[in-house]
């Protein structure tokens, strides 16, 4: 059996990308070569083993419920090189460790039912005409008291743009979006990135549920509700953006 290489450097970063913050590493001769973690905010004791065995990381210490076999699962894929952390998923633990939401981020306990409304929807609007001009994120997984509480499943990025393509957008323009598989430390998230467009503004054609045809939009914390129209100003902005206009900052 070819004997696994292990790239302990790697799977520090990795751990630290997805929220943990290791504040003791100790390399040592036990029963073999292997390196033992701590972290600053977790209970947990991880311990890597140099030997050819590939699922037989060890988690130990005063865990979360459902910490210890998550934990261990993870870091049995980033030995192995079976899991590779999405290049965004430092950003959206930054994120939630604000404790805010902000004009192109927000948070959702669980995905919305757009069978009875259309939140979804009009999260999506809002956020893909975000004026700071950025990708946007819909975090699925953060409860309003910025608790992370995960998700069971990742949910698939087709789910979500066939049920965007199924509505009629002004011009035909839709917003480019993806599903990211996305971890707080040992949980799941779901994180619908909105990319950045200069097809601004996105709007209907036609109403669905209780989403109008008018523009939205997102200031700060706050979405522009469903039965209110973005301000002028910020319609401008987003105008500006679609025709390639740089707007004197005294006229808007």
């Amino acid at each position: 059996m070819a004997k696994i290489s292990i790239d302990i450097d790697y799977i520090k970063d990795s751990l630290s990308k997805i929220g943990y913050v290791i504040c003791d590493s100790i390399e040592r001769e036990n029963y073999g070569l292997n390196w033992q973690f701590k972290f600053s905010n977790s209970g947990a004791i991880v311990t890597v083993y140099d030997t050819n065995t590939k699922k037989n990381t060890v988690v130990n210490g005063k865990c979360e419920e459902g910490e210890q076999s998550a934990l261990k699962e993870i870091v049995d894929a980033l030995k192995c090189k079976e899991l590779e952390i999405d290049s965004s998923n430092e950003t959206i633990v930054k994120l939630i460790n604000s404790k805010k939401e902000g004009s192109y981020y927000d948070f959702k306990r669980q995905w919305q039912d757009d069978r009875k409304n259309g939140d979804l929807l009009h999260d999506i609007l809002c956020l893909a005409n975000n004026i700071d001009f950025v990708d946007a994120y819909l975090v699925v997984g953060v409860s309003d008291n910025y608790e992370v509480v995960g998700v069971n499943d990742w949910k698939k990025s087709n789910e979500i743009i066939d049920f965007i393509k199924s509505k009629k957008f002004a011009g035909g323009h839709l917003p480019d979006l993806e599903v990211k598989k996305i971890f707080y430390k040992y949980r799941k998230l779901d994180v619908l990135l909105i990319k950045t467009s200069n097809k601004v503004p996105f709007y209907l054609e036609e109403q669905y549920r209780d989403v109008g045809v008018q523009i939205y939009t997102r200031v700060g914390d706050t979405n522009t509700p469903k039965n209110r129209f973005a301000s002028y100003n910020d319609v401008k902005k987003l105008w500006g953006r679609h025709f390639g206009i740089e707007l004197p900052k005294d006229t808007i």
